[in-house]
């Protein structure tokens, strides 16, 4: 085999199951999402299956039990019938047949058998009634006792050609039952010689459906969908609180320790958290005690060669030893505040966004900034007002710094607040739109002759953004200028 056809016949096999794949993927798109709603699904389907097998299997035994009892009836009719002519005079017989004929019966005293004689093949249900009427009566002779079906036309039983042997005709139609027969005639052969012709139509059809059992079988269902439902709640909602207290904690919310509680494995879960949230507050606390230390101890002998600066005679040399003390700790401020993130201390709270960003606005134009506010003047949302108002200033005084006017813009959306600060500036080259929230990373000269800053201010404003579970993203605007986007979600 070539290559090319093997090829073509991947091709081929993999095509013939495409509409079945994707068959699949449509219900798996359709499957819920959550652990309740899989769990409630998968039972309340299982419990359907179970439902309408053991309704079927039941169909099937009623079916079967109408059907041993259409052909007790009539053997025993037959028997009986029969028993009692041979023991009773002509004068009697007539009596006796009107006793027992029906609506629906006809019976007959003949010298010649209504019902045919041999015939090369049999249905299986000719057979099985033969059999039990001669075992009945004590007849020996088959030709003696006689049986032929009517049967129902809509049913569409093919008929059996006369040339085919009676063991693959029983075989044929070994499935044919009362139901699909609309009347039997039997012929039974009596001692003085005579015949008696009965014919029945009296055969009851069991109903579809019970009526009480669908009925109950209705009520389990309902009783199983409760059940189901009370079971998946209790054992979704833990993982719920889990999930909220994972994504209070990301936020820095305050909160207790959750409960350990629902099965084995979730709570082997919770237990984790917890010890995890522990690990975690501690490891905060003690690099915020560490940083204090170390800014403590940095700061001391800092302010001592400032003052030893001072007496320094050459003014020149004591100045630019002053000054470079200050960098000193301006850049040490920088770095500590960064690395310590003071906004990992802070709670939130319910805060009016509207007026917060507007006051910073206001701040910045009482400083003789070009900077003007659009929003809603009063905007409740959920965070941590110091350290948001902290990265919000550091994002307006970078636009201020490289440009002459900034615009600040709040947007409510739904489940969300974005604040957009747009300046007139140069912009960023593409290539450093990432790296401008690196520590220490500064743009000298692509966007102003003065260097200024530390290169913190950007890396702090995105560490506080990221931490109320938030992005901040920079882009430059088709009409120039830099743009700073604040998406913060409830």
């Amino acid at each position: 085999m070539s290559l090319s056809s093997l090829q073509r016949r991947i091709r081929t096999a993999l095509g013939s199951h495409r509409k079945p794949a994707q068959a699949i993927s449509a219900v798996l798109r359709r499957w819920p999402d959550t652990l309740a709603g899989r769990t409630l699904t998968l039972l309340i389907g299982m419990t359907l299956v179970m439902l309408v097998g053991s309704a079927l299997l039941l169909h099937d035994e009623r079916r079967d039990r109408f059907e041993e009892r259409n052909l007790f009836y009539l053997l025993d009719q037959v028997t009986t019938l029969v028993l009692l002519l041979n023991d009773a005079d002509r004068a009697g017989r007539d009596g006796i047949i009107a006793s027992f004929a029906r609506l629906g019966d006809t019976i007959s005293l003949t010298d010649r058998p209504a019902v045919g004689g041999s015939r090369p093949w049999r249905y299986g249900l000719e057979h099985m009634i033969q059999h039990k009427l001669r075992a009945a009566l004590g007849i020996e002779n088959r030709e003696f006792v006689r049986v032929a079906l009517e049967l129902d036309a809509r049913k569409k039983v093919a008929p059996i050609p006369p040339d085919l042997a009676e063991a693959d005709a029983k075989r044929l139609h070994q499935d044919i039952r009362t139901a699909d027969v609309t009347g039997i005639a039997v012929s039974a052969r009596l001692r003085d010689g005579g015949w008696v012709n009965i014919r029945t139509a009296r055969l009851e059809e069991p109903p579809p459906w019970a009526g009480k059992t669908l009925q109950l079988l209705a009520m389990l269902l309902a009783v199983v969908i409760a059940a189901g439902l009370l079971l998946t709640r209790r054992m979704a909602r833990p993982m719920a609180r889990l999930a909220d207290a994972s994504n209070r904690l990301g936020l820095g919310q305050a909160q207790a320790q959750l409960a350990e509680e629902g099965p084995r494995e979730i709570r082997q879960t919770i237990h984790a958290f917890n010890r995890m949230q522990e690990r975690l507050e501690r490891h905060i606390r003690d690099r915020s005690y560490m940083l204090a230390a170390v800014s403590h101890d940095l700061r001391t002998p800092i302010t001592t060669l400032r003052l030893r600066a001072e007496y320094i005679d050459d003014v020149e040399m004591r100045d630019k030893t002053l000054a470079t003390l200050a960098e000193m700790e301006a850049v040490l401020s920088a770095a500590l505040s960064f690395a310590r993130d003071e906004a990992a201390d802070e709670r939130s709270r319910p805060t009016d966004l509207g007026a917060l960003v507007q006051s910073l606005v206001d701040d910045h134009a009482d400083l003789g900034g070009a900077v003007s506010y659009e929003g809603p003047h009063r905007s409740i949302f959920h965070c941590r007002p110091i350290a948001l108002k902290r990265a919000l200033n550091n994002l307006i005084d970078n636009a201020l710094k490289y440009a002459n006017t900034a615009g600040v813009q709040l947007l409510e959306e739904r489940g969300s607040r974005t604040i957009l600060i747009e300046d007139d500036g140069p912009g960023i080259p593409e290539a450093d739109l990432e790296r401008v929230f690196e520590p220490f990373f500064r743009l000298e000269t692509s966007r102003s002759s003065e260097t200024g800053g530390t290169g913190l201010g950007l890396s702090v404003a995105r560490t506080i953004v990221h931490a109320h579970g938030g992005t901040l993203l920079l882009a430059n605007m088709p009409s120039g200028g830099l743009r700073a986007v604040v998406r913060l979600p409830e």
